[in-house]
Parts: C-alpha cells; structure tokens; sequence
C-alpha cells in the first residue's frame, strides 16, 4: 500500500524514433518533499531504461495511491480524500467487499429491476457463503450502501493480492474492477464520506499540490460539504455473522460513515 505525506511531480524529455516526448512522474514519500522529488526522478530513470530495451523494470510494480492523508489510523490503515473530496479507508490486510450486482437467474432479464430486492439477495448470498467461514472463527459485517451491499471480513489477516483472497471476493460475487484495483494497489478501500452529488453539491477536484488560491478554494468548498453530510450517512449496518472484537479501524469506519444512524444513503 503506496500512501505518501509528501507528493512531488517532475518531468523530463526523452527520444522515441527520433521523436521528442515528456516524461511526467509522481513520486511519494513519508519523509520529505526532497525524496519525493528523488523517488520522481528515479521513476523518470526506468522509464528511460524501458524505453532503452532494458527489462524487468516493473514487474514488481505496485500503484501508488496519490491522495492527501486526511488521518494514518496505524501502519495498516490510513483515511485519505479522494479526488472529488471524499474519505476513503485504505487498509492493508482486513478484507473490505463491494459487491453491487445480486445474483441473477434466465428470468430476472425479464422482470423490471428491483434495487431494494436485489441488496436482498445479495445479503442472502453472503450469508450462505459466510457459514464454513464462520464456523472456522471469521465473523462477516454487513452494510447496506446506496447501490449495493459492503461486507467487512473480520478474524482474518486478508492479502490483496492473494490468489486465496481474490478467489473468495469473486465466490461472493465483488465488483471485478475493484478486484483489481484491490490487487493493483495493495489494499482494500471504502469510502467513509458521501458523493457530492448525491447531496446535490457541486463537484470540486481536489488537487495534491494546491497554491495559495486553490487551498482557499478548496477550504470554502470543503466547509460546506461537511456541512451537507451531517444529513446523510454512506452505509448502514444491517448485521454481523458470527462473532469477533471490532477492530479499531472498523469502530472509525462505523462512526465516519455513520452506519449507525440511519439517515439517507448517499
């Protein structure tokens, strides 16, 4: 899991066929602004010597998340702002499942869609999966978002990358792109906070480097977001199968996407 405090972009030429391109590389550190732009450089470096004929050069890559901390819970779990303004848990080994699509038969393509029913059948699906899982000490938290169902697997340390794991998300039927994402960027991600325009506030790209000007901008636009999403929640707890001690990470979780309080999904 790539989540830096200081972030830097630099940029260099190169030459492909006689043509002139630009190089443009992030690089993240947590210990100064000064690495980051070392990291940038040396990203800028491989590619040269991709672009070279040089192999192996990324084949251990794993994608960096480039938002701003907002909160670093421990070493395993950090909740950063997304690039239109929301919290998102970033976790490195408990599994978080998103799963939107319930399951189907040859006859649901004739029936008018139910969103209401078809969390249901999700929830039914979980469930049935969740027995053996449960019986061996996991225990599965369900949450009812606004299109879909979230599941937080607890009693169990989860790698992403895992082929153990991956088998397990698509078993319970999670969305493949956030599969590979998952596997992409070495984490599980939840988003705390509500989508702007579900509570019919303007959008606001939220940038890493920001002048003077932009963080003001940013700051008005922020105030009032916050402000809108005390009148919604982002998931709501339906049940827990099997038991287990809540981990400090879902305890925040819990109480930023106020999945106690039964307010509007958003």
């Amino acid at each position: 899991m790539k989540i830096h405090a200081w972030w830097r972009l630099e940029e260099d030429w190169a030459k492909i066929g006689g043509e002139k391109i630009r190089i443009r590389c992030w690089g993240g550190s947590d210990s100064s602004a000064e690495d980051a732009s070392r990291q940038a450089w040396e990203k800028i470096d491989r590619i040269r010597r991709k672009l070279s004929g040089e192999t192996g050069l990324f084949e251990d890559y794993e994608a960096e998340i480039r938002e701003e901390i907002v909160r670093r819970l421990d070493e395993q779990a950090v909740i950063t702002r997304n690039r239109y303004g929301a919290q998102v848990l970033n976790v490195a080994d408990l599994m978080i499942m998103d799963i939107d699509q319930p399951p189907r038969s040859f006859w649901d393509i004739f029936r008018r869609r139910n969103p209401a029913a078809g969390k249901e059948k999700i929830i039914a699906k979980v469930r049935r999966l969740a027995e053996p899982e449960v019986r061996r000490g996991c225990a599965f938290r369900i949450y009812e978002t606004r299109n879909g169902i979230r599941v937080i697997v607890l009693g169990r340390r989860s790698d992403p990358a895992a082929a153990e794991t991956e088998a397990m998300m698509w078993a319970f039927g999670c969305d493949p792109l956030y599969m590979l994402l998952c596997k992409k960027q070495g984490c599980f991600r939840a988003r705390l906070t509500p989508k702007p325009y579900r509570m019919r506030l303007r959008g606001h790209r939220v940038k890493l480097l920001r002048s003077p000007e932009e963080e003001a901008q940013f700051r008005s636009w922020l105030a009032e977001y916050e402000e809108r999403s005390r009148d919604f929640s982002t998931c709501r707890l339906r049940e827990q199968l099997g038991a287990a001690s809540l981990p400090e990470t879902v305890l925040v979780h819990d109480e930023i996407s106020r999945a106690d309080s039964g307010l509007r999904l958003a």
